[in-house]
């Protein structure tokens, strides 16, 4: 390895040890949580629009079983009454919307295993944003704090018991309601 490439790289790294000590952690922190709740926002967006897309397949394949139906009705007459002609074309005509409904009812359940996916990854990065978001606000309170805090002020650890924070306390029934839903999916 030559002398200027390793002192490329020497200076390449200190200049990213410097840019980390400029990038304020927390600030950083709440940008990405920012970012994770426009992503989960938009997945809720998608998820409505697949469940109103699966409502309008839904009303669309009861009136195409309707007028099946119809022509059904009409079809036994026609045939009692010995009309082949109009049987054929009433014949042709079921069996279209025979086709147009069983194409409908094909969306419909690609539709729906989409929306029961999407569902579940959303309920799942909703936990992890809301158990990220409680980790956040514990580390700008532990930041703030060592800021204001004097290094002399330090007290014995073994006395120095305090109750859990709100946060901490949020953060550990979350994880025990995901082990449980864990649990109880196995």
């Amino acid at each position: 390895m030559g002398v200027f490439s390793r002192v490329f790289r020497l200076c390449k790294a200190d200049l990213h040890g410097v840019m980390d000590q400029l990038e304020d952690k927390g600030l950083l922190l709440k940008q990405y949580l920012r970012e994770m709740e426009e992503s989960l926002k938009n997945k809720e967006a998608r998820l409505e629009q697949i469940a109103r897309s699966c409502g309008r397949i839904q009303r669309d394949l009861g009136q195409r079983h309707q007028q099946v139906q119809k022509l059904e009705q009409d079809l036994d007459l026609a045939v009692r009454k010995e009309k082949d002609e109009i049987a054929r074309m009433l014949i042709r005509k079921r069996r279209a919307l025979q086709g147009g409904c069983e194409q409908l009812q094909c969306q419909l359940e690609i539709l729906t295993e989409e929306k029961a996916k999407l569902g579940q990854t959303l309920e799942r990065q909703r936990l992890q944003y809301d158990e990220l978001k409680i980790k956040a606000a514990v580390y700008c309170r532990q930041a703030e704090q060592r800021q204001f805090e004097e290094p002399a002020a330090a007290v014995d650890a073994s006395f120095a018991w305090q109750a859990p924070s709100e946060e901490e306390i949020e953060l550990e029934l979350l994880q025990r309601k995901d082990a449980l839903r864990q649990g109880g999916a196995s």
